[in-house]
């Protein structure tokens, strides 16, 4: 079973962007990895700039695609932990004004050209452009800070997200 999630970054604006993650969302996977191999911002910043959801985060910023060709394909099997890997060909990229908006699942997704994804619902006789909200998600949401520092919000036992915390908190120093 996959635990999806999600994982975000300050801009220099105060606004967040994302991505989207298949594989290992807790907190022994994505959230160590992040946690050991994501401190310099400008890492986790070179993986999102590649606006793929992910089928894995690995421990360096390169992503490749899964399904490209033989070289990368084996990847899955041997070195796949090292290099963050896709399997989509869609853009995809998270937008978010604030914390709140992720932690409640309310950020936007960008697509090609920086539309935002969505769909046209007859409301009254009229189309109205409804957008996608969130993602598919089983409870663990990530934000890197300008600082550095990598938050992490856990869903609980009544299927809402907790405040955000310090990732830190969870490992031993």
């Amino acid at each position: 079973m996959s635990t999806r999630t999600a994982i975000f970054k300050e801009q220099e604006d105060g606004t967040f962007q994302g991505i989207y993650c298949h594989h290992d969302g807790y907190i022994e996977g994505v959230g160590r990895i992040l946690n050991s191999f994501y401190q310099d911002p400008k890492d986790i910043q070179k993986v999102i700039d590649e606006r793929r959801g992910l089928s894995c985060l690995g421990v360096k910023p390169k992503v490749f695609y899964e399904y490209g060709n033989t070289r990368h394909r084996n990847l899955m099997f041997h070195d796949w932990q090292k290099f963050s890997l896709y399997v989509r060909d869609e853009y995809e990229l998270y937008v978010a004004k604030s914390l709140e908006e992720i932690r409640l699942f309310e950020y936007m997704t960008l697509t090609d050209g920086d539309k935002v994804d969505g769909w046209l619902k007859k409301i009254d006789g009229n189309e109205v452009f409804i957008p996608f909200r969130g993602s598919d998600n089983n409870g663990y949401l990530y934000v890197q800070l300008r600082s550095g520092e990598w938050l992490v919000s856990i869903m609980n036992h009544n299927s809402d997200m907790t405040e955000f915390k310090s990732l830190s908190n969870y490992f031993s120093k």
